[in-house]
């Protein structure tokens, strides 16, 4: 027969009970309290006999407390005390100072010589608790990455990607000072693509950044990542007035760099390292992605630009040449049968014709290309030039524009000496000639003052073989349109002030300005 436990045995039982455990009556006081439980009252700032706080009413204490989980337990301790249910358990947060701490509640109710007890057990799940947050941070990082991953796919250019990417870590991964820099080939230069809201509000200016002056260029140019813990014991950084203290530069392969920073020095631990490189790494993909994209549509619009010129060189080649041709062919047959001398002269203007025809074929052809390099080109310069190999005669040059473009400068010399051989061979030998700058600052114009170009014939112009002169070939200004729309221009014709032609070439980027 085994013996009834003693009620030392029980106490020692709950004593080592690995949770806080307390004995209710029914109206809510507190009978019994474990070591557990007074441990916990010693570690929390109670003293002596009131770390157990037998006596007190647990209902009475976890009713007043202004606190959404206090009233649930209150709530559910109350049920069973009163019968209503047999159990109740509850997961609740109770921070300390020091620690973020979660407990389960677990009560059980009973009867006992036809009174109602409980006996509450308070378990500390802080470890399972944090391990469940961290998965959830995770689930909820992955997600909006790929969530993030998938509006940069649906991007169409590489700054709309940046940004896309800048938009992410501001407000998925909470950098709010962020920054993305695009390399310019053109200007050799890192050029701001996307920065956050902050970042505008903090730096008066957002810099561009050249050459090796900055951590952004050395980090492009290394392709390795930096962090900086205090800027400012940093004798090489940027801009020694600056008010941020940290900051993260990532390489974007041969794109760019993407610059996180923080007002607080030591701002950035190993995970926010280990998560931007991640993202970086994703923008980077995704950029070459656009870049190869753009290649190869630029490549495809070559391609049916090169057909088109073609059809178009092939068509030239059969009409325009098959009259000067015919005209010499016939001249020499009728020299063949009667001797005079005057066929041959005529035949041998025809091949001069042909001659002039073919150098402009050839010509045409070549502008059809997309202006690769470009050189910085001083346009007074290059304009007095061009007026020195044409025949000018009584003809006079106006120069006004003081601007400095990125251009093929040979291609760009054939499009102001076909300029000024139109308006003297339209204008008349004393013609004046303008070249100035556009009022809106997107380019500039050659203008001149003759008969100018009826509304009519404006759309005209521009295409090969269009000519008012018996003398023209009609490519001339072909060639002015194909060279200015290799180099991405635009170019219009307007009346100029003194009523003769204007033609005003766009969509320029005049360097210093």
């Amino acid at each position: 027969m085994v013996a009834s436990p003693s009620a030392d045995l029980l106490t020692a039982a709950l004593d080592v009970f690995p949770a806080e455990a307390a004995v209710l009556a029914a109206d809510g006081t507190i009978l019994y309290t474990n070591d557990q439980w007074r441990a916990f009252g010693l570690e929390n700032g109670l003293v002596g006999t009131d770390a157990a706080t037998i006596g007190e009413n647990y209902l009475a204490v976890t009713t007043a407390a202004d606190d959404a989980a206090a009233q649930r337990a209150a709530e559910g301790v109350d049920a069973v005390l009163a019968g209503e249910q047999a159990q109740f358990t509850l997961e609740y947060p109770c921070h300390s100072p020091a620690e973020r701490r979660w407990f389960l509640m677990m009560v059980q109710g009973f009867e006992h010589q036809d009174s109602r007890f409980a006996v509450m057990g308070h378990l500390n799940i802080t470890t399972r608790k944090l391990a469940e947050l961290e998965v959830h941070e995770q689930n909820t990082y992955l997600e909006g990455l790929h969530r993030a991953v998938q509006d940069l796919l649906q991007t169409d250019t590489q700054d709309e990607a940046a940004d896309r990417a800048v938009l992410y870590l501001d407000r998925i991964l909470d950098f709010p000072i962020v920054g993305l820099w695009l390399y310019d080939d053109v200007r050799n230069v890192l050029a701001p693509a996307a920065v956050s809201e902050q970042s505008e509000d903090i730096l008066d200016t957002i810099p561009t950044y050249q050459g090796e002056d900055s951590l952004s260029w050395e980090v492009f140019t290394t392709k390795e990542s930096r962090v900086i813990d205090d800027l400012t014991a940093l004798p090489e950084r940027y801009n020694p007035e600056t008010s941020l203290r940290s900051e993260l530069v990532l390489p974007l392969g041969e794109y760019g760099v993407l610059n996180i920073a923080a007002t607080e020095p030591n701002a950035f631990d190993e995970t926010d390292v280990t998560l931007a490189e991640i993202w970086a790494g994703t923008v980077t993909q995704v950029l070459a992605r656009l870049d190869r994209e753009a290649q190869l549509s630029e490549r495809e619009q070559e391609l049916l630009r090169e057909r088109d010129r073609l059809e178009e060189f092939a068509s030239l080649v059969s009409h325009d040449l098959r009259n000067p041709l015919n005209v010499a062919s016939g001249r020499l047959e009728l020299a063949r049968e009667d001797g005079e001398w005057d066929h041959l002269d005529i035949a041998a203007r025809a091949l001069t014709r042909m001659e002039q025809l073919i150098e402009d074929l050839l010509a045409l052809a070549r502008q059809g290309e997309v202006v690769g390099s470009r050189d910085a080109i001083h346009l007074p310069s290059l304009v007095e030039d061009c007026w020195a190999t044409v025949s000018t005669g009584d003809a006079s040059l106006t120069v006004t524009t003081g601007g400095t473009v990125l251009a093929d400068e040979s291609r760009l010399q054939q499009v102001f000496e076909n300029l000024f051989r139109n308006a003297i061979e339209h204008g008349g030998p004393d013609v004046t000639i303008t070249v100035g700058d556009l009022a809106d600052g997107s380019g500039f114009f050659v203008a001149d003052d003759g008969d100018g170009i009826p509304d009519a014939e404006r759309e005209d112009v521009f295409q090969a073989g269009y000519s008012t002169t018996a003398e023209g070939t009609g490519f001339g200004l072909k060639i002015v349109y194909e060279i200015v729309t290799a180099h991405g221009w635009e170019i219009h014709v307007t009346d100029s002030t003194e009523g003769g032609a204007r033609f005003e070439i766009t969509n320029i980027e005049f360097l210093g300005s």
